[in-house]
């Protein structure tokens, strides 16, 4: 069978809406295209070539972060931060952003859990400010400099769940519901105070995506893939930021009823809506429900998953939060459900104490 080779990769990629002088966002998976000739160097080297000497592309060289016992790569920890990361250490996102990675010239950011790695002639430019960031995804990050340049995100066999970047503005307007943040690492983990539609239930993402007009879709290879141009990405979070705060985080329909599904179509449907009506323009700063209290407790909601010992202590736990970075390590039911939020939760607004 004949493999595919880095002219054809280019030429679908430019049908695909990439052009000359373009940042690349990119997020892959090298067996969706089939058999490549030379692998995921090649398919590194058509993105160069298909951007030319004046663009750029941005590959995610995420580690496993909150999820091991030592947060930063070990062979940089005592340098953060600094302008470019000198680590060596694998990409946990597959075989291309590790081709990347191994490209002669590459930069690497610094982020001690979420650096992207850049090359081409854009590369400095693209990354050399993400020391700067707070955390993961927030000012100072890649994607702004993308935004700037008018630069674009491209899925490559995979869905609109591997987008990094749906947490842009949620980190910027400091969403109640956020999650648990390690200051050191500058790491945040998004999921510890909701489960997220993206990730729950991918599908309702990626056709509301696809229903927003804002990706264009083709073959590149053989895979199914998609183009979203980075500064329309921003507008869309922002859109349905602004019509619905806690889009992104799915909870229970009502009072008796646990099914987080019914929420995320909701949710889905809500989002077609708001940006139906036209771009909006998010405030700088958000008046967010009264609250955050970390003690409170709403047994009456069908998402509480009631009380469990360990270490000593009782812990309330959430059937709609994903598990916390330092809770998991008990394992058991600590892996299934996260510790209870009720104080920041939409749900309790919604439906208060009787």
């Amino acid at each position: 069978m004949k493999g595919i080779s880095s002219e054809m990769l280019v030429a679908d990629l430019q049908r695909l809406g990439v052009r000359m002088g373009d940042c690349v966002m990119l997020h892959s998976s090298l067996s969706s295209l089939g058999w490549v000739e030379g692998g995921a160097e090649t398919v590194v080297a058509a993105f160069l070539d298909a951007v030319g000497p004046d663009g750029g592309l941005l590959t995610p060289a995420f580690t496993e972060g909150a999820w091991t016992d030592r947060l930063a790569m070990e062979d940089c920890e005592s340098d953060c931060p600094q302008e470019f990361c000198p680590s060596q250490a694998p990409s946990h996102e597959g075989a291309i952003p590790n081709a990347a990675l191994k490209r002669a010239g590459r930069l690497r950011s610094c982020h001690p859990t979420h650096s992207w790695i850049a090359n081409g002639g854009r590369a400095e430019e693209l990354v050399r400010d993400h020391w700067r960031s707070p955390t993961i995804c927030g000012r100072g990050n890649p994607f702004e400099k993308l935004v700037e340049l008018d630069g674009c995100i491209v899925i490559l066999g995979v869905g609109v769940n591997t987008i990094t970047l749906w947490h842009y503005y949620e980190d910027i307007l400091d969403v109640p519901y956020r999650g648990h943040y390690h200051p050191k690492e500058r790491h945040l983990s998004y999921c510890t105070a909701g489960r997220r539609i993206q990730y729950e239930f991918p599908g309702v993402m990626q056709e509301v995506v696809r229903a927003s007009g804002i990706m264009i879709s083709g073959r590149v290879g053989r895979s199914v893939s998609g183009l979203i141009r980075a500064r329309v990405f921003r507008q869309f979070i922002g859109t349905i930021l602004a019509d619905d705060p806690y889009c992104f985080i799915v909870r229970p329909p009502d009072r008796h009823s646990d099914h987080l599904a019914v929420d995320a179509l909701e949710k889905g449907a809500a989002m077609l809506r708001a940006w139906a009506k036209g771009p909006r323009e998010l405030p700088e700063k958000m008046d967010w429900p009264p609250g955050n209290d970390d003690d409170l407790v709403r047994e009456d909601c069908p998402a509480f998953a009631g009380r469990h010992e360990a270490g000593g202590m009782s812990w309330p736990l959430c059937q709609a939060n994903d598990r916390h970075p330092d809770l998991f390590r008990y394992g058991g039911v600590f892996n299934r459900f996260g510790k209870t939020t009720c104080g920041r939760c939409p749900w309790h607004f919604k439906f208060p104490p009787p």
